[in-house]
Protein backbone atom coordinates (compact mmCIF):
# COMPACT_ATOMS: atom_id res chain seq x y z
CA UNK A 1 0.00 0.00 0.00
CA UNK A 2 1.69 3.82 -1.19
CA UNK A 3 1.16 6.07 1.94
CA UNK A 4 0.22 8.93 1.39
CA UNK A 5 1.19 12.54 2.93
CA UNK A 6 -1.34 12.74 5.24
CA UNK A 7 -0.76 8.66 6.18
CA UNK A 8 2.93 9.92 6.62
CA UNK A 9 1.50 12.54 9.00
CA UNK A 10 -0.39 10.31 11.03
CA UNK A 11 2.43 7.53 11.42
CA UNK A 12 5.48 10.02 12.20
CA UNK A 13 2.95 12.04 14.27
CA UNK A 14 2.24 8.19 16.30
CA UNK A 15 5.74 7.20 16.00
CA UNK A 16 6.83 10.88 17.94
CA UNK A 17 4.08 10.57 20.59
CA UNK A 18 5.29 6.85 21.61
CA UNK A 19 8.93 7.06 20.87
CA UNK A 20 10.33 10.27 21.43
CA UNK A 21 13.29 10.82 20.57
CA UNK A 22 14.24 7.18 19.34
CA UNK A 23 17.74 6.26 18.99
CA UNK A 24 19.01 3.23 16.49
CA UNK A 25 19.48 0.60 18.40
CA UNK A 26 22.80 -0.20 16.61
CA UNK A 27 24.88 2.35 15.78
CA UNK A 28 22.57 5.26 18.45
CA UNK A 29 21.89 7.55 15.05
CA UNK A 30 18.52 9.51 15.44
CA UNK A 31 17.85 9.92 11.92
CA UNK A 32 15.02 7.77 10.49
CA UNK A 33 13.61 7.62 7.08
CA UNK A 34 9.70 6.60 6.57
CA UNK A 35 9.30 4.43 3.79
CA UNK A 36 7.39 5.09 0.92
CA UNK A 37 5.38 1.64 1.20
CA UNK A 38 3.45 -0.35 3.92
CA UNK A 39 4.45 -3.68 4.21
CA UNK A 40 2.85 -6.80 5.56
CA UNK A 41 4.61 -10.07 7.04
CA UNK A 42 2.82 -13.14 5.80
CA UNK A 43 1.93 -16.16 7.88
CA UNK A 44 3.11 -19.43 6.82
CA UNK A 45 2.89 -22.80 7.83
CA UNK A 46 6.21 -24.19 9.24
CA UNK A 47 5.17 -27.72 8.91
CA UNK A 48 3.65 -27.62 5.12
CA UNK A 49 5.51 -24.09 4.02
CA UNK A 50 1.99 -22.87 2.76
CA UNK A 51 1.45 -19.24 2.63
CA UNK A 52 -1.72 -17.00 4.34
CA UNK A 53 -1.49 -14.33 1.81
CA UNK A 54 -4.89 -12.74 2.87
CA UNK A 55 -3.75 -13.42 6.55
CA UNK A 56 -0.73 -11.45 8.08
CA UNK A 57 0.68 -8.18 9.97
CA UNK A 58 0.47 -5.07 7.77
CA UNK A 59 3.10 -2.65 9.09
CA UNK A 60 5.61 0.64 8.17
CA UNK A 61 8.99 0.66 8.19
CA UNK A 62 11.42 3.40 9.48
CA UNK A 63 15.32 2.88 8.29
CA UNK A 64 18.29 4.35 10.38
CA UNK A 65 19.71 6.71 8.13
CA UNK A 66 23.14 6.20 8.91
CA UNK A 67 23.23 2.20 9.26
CA UNK A 68 19.94 0.46 7.03
CA UNK A 69 18.73 -0.93 10.30
CA UNK A 70 15.03 -1.56 9.94
CA UNK A 71 12.20 -0.71 12.53
CA UNK A 72 8.77 -2.05 12.05
CA UNK A 73 5.35 -0.74 13.83
CA UNK A 74 2.31 -2.47 13.45
CA UNK A 75 -0.50 -0.31 11.63
CA UNK A 76 -3.32 -2.03 13.57
CA UNK A 77 -1.81 -0.82 16.41
CA UNK A 78 -1.56 2.65 14.75
CA UNK A 79 -5.51 2.35 13.70
CA UNK A 80 -4.73 2.46 10.49
CA UNK A 81 -7.29 -0.94 8.29
CA UNK A 82 -6.11 -2.33 5.58
CA UNK A 83 -8.58 -2.41 2.75
CA UNK A 84 -10.25 -6.01 2.54
CA UNK A 85 -8.64 -8.22 -0.41
CA UNK A 86 -10.83 -8.07 -3.71
CA UNK A 87 -12.95 -11.28 -3.67
CA UNK A 88 -13.16 -13.58 -6.42
CA UNK A 89 -16.79 -13.23 -8.22
CA UNK A 90 -18.27 -16.21 -10.42
CA UNK A 91 -17.01 -13.93 -13.30
CA UNK A 92 -13.57 -14.01 -12.60
CA UNK A 93 -14.01 -17.69 -12.12
CA UNK A 94 -12.70 -20.22 -14.91
CA UNK A 95 -15.87 -21.64 -16.84
CA UNK A 96 -16.13 -25.14 -16.48
CA UNK A 97 -15.00 -25.99 -20.75
CA UNK A 98 -11.34 -24.36 -19.09
CA UNK A 99 -8.93 -26.87 -18.15
CA UNK A 100 -5.85 -25.87 -16.26
CA UNK A 101 -3.37 -28.97 -16.26
CA UNK A 102 -0.55 -29.08 -13.64
CA UNK A 103 2.96 -30.67 -14.51
CA UNK A 104 5.26 -32.11 -11.87
CA UNK A 105 8.95 -31.16 -12.87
Amino acid sequence: MQLNEEDKKKILDWINTKCGAMRCMCCGHGNWQLQENASIFLIIDVHTTRFFYHSGTPAVSLICAHCGHLVFFSTFVMGFKPDAPPLMTTADAPSSSESVSVTKS
